[in-house]
């Protein structure tokens, strides 16, 4: 007895996380924690479209500051807002706010198999399928894995992304979520 389990919910699209019991406060500094298990793949081809596709490569500098974000548990990550926009900047910091306060982080990779991006104007969309079968839950205090359910079971899904031109860059603004991949 005495052992508290703690049960980790995914939900679509940025792993909303919410934990059935919380711990102690302590440090911001994150210990190192488990290596993430094999990354997943469709990175090599993601980075050559994303050369020749300026939104495109925008959405995945996007991906990037939101794990950095989880990963520091940091909602002020400055990475963030050169990334994104209301509303989905606030969505994205809700999301970390909450996991710090949770005494949570996410670890590993993120991995991507987006279409190319659709522009009209100054606003562009994006479909992806995203697989965060790889970036999980850890402990702030201890960088040790949290027990983890997927209402879904894949760790795969599909979005929508919407993306503004703002001067010379494209800013994530919002996603829509289109269910599993």
């Amino acid at each position: 007895m005495g052992r508290r389990l703690r049960t980790v919910t995914f939900a679509l699209p940025l792993v909303l996380i919410m934990a059935a019991c919380g711990g102690g406060g302590g440090s911001t500094e994150l210990p190192a924690g488990p290596a993430a298990a094999s990354a997943p793949s469709a990175a090599s081809s993601t980075v050559e479209a994303s050369r020749d596709d300026p939104a495109l490569a925008a959405y995945l500098r996007f991906w990037d500051a939101v794990v950095a974000a989880n990963r520091a548990a940091d909602p002020s990550l400055a990475a963030l807002r050169t990334a994104a926009a209301d509303p989905e900047l606030s969505r994205v910091r809700e999301t970390v706010s909450r996991n710090k306060v949770q005494e949570l982080s996410l670890r590993g990779a993120v991995g991507h198999a987006p279409q190319p991006a659709k522009v009209t104007g100054t606003t562009a969309t994006i479909e992806d399928c995203y697989d965060i079968s790889a970036w999980n839950p850890v402990r702030l205090d201890t960088g040790q894995p949290v027990e983890a359910t997927d209402e879904s079971g894949t760790g795969r899904y599909r979005a929508r992304y919407t993306l503004r031109r703002t001067g010379s860059r494209w800013l994530v603004v919002n996603h829509v979520e289109l269910g599993g991949c």
